[in-house]
């Protein structure tokens, strides 16, 4: 939602999943892009695609247009979907060798005894 003047935002593009975004970002392909519409009563919804915003733990908005003036103007962003808890599964420290390193192993050797048999 906008002003009713040029300073309204004409275009959004939504970034997902980027804790550390930067406007140096915004080069890179957007999730998703809108083209706005003049909405003075924040009526308007704009629908995700729901095979690329499903599991967002982070989410980037990025208004790139207005109607033409030198700045954008926002008065409100409206956000709907379903929240569920973060579930973070715990680091797994795993070494693995691809071929043996013998100074890593322990040989045991077993030295044979001789019996003298008299």
């Amino acid at each position: 939602m906008g002003e009713d003047d040029d300073s309204h935002p004409s275009e959004m593009r939504l970034y997902k999943n980027i804790p550390q975004m930067s406007f140096d970002d915004t080069d890179r392909e957007p999730d998703q892009t809108f083209s706005l519409n003049r909405d003075l009563t924040g009526e308007l919804e704009y629908a995700t695609k729901i095979s690329r915003f499903s599991n967002v733990y982070h989410l980037s908005i990025h208004i790139s247009k207005n109607f033409g003036a030198d700045t954008t103007k926002v008065l409100y962003i409206g956000l709907r979907g379903e929240w569920t808890e973060l579930r973070r599964h715990e680091v797994t420290i795993c070494n693995y060798e691809a071929s043996a390193n013998p100074a890593d192993h322990r040989v045991h050797q077993v030295t044979p005894q001789t019996h003298f048999i008299s």
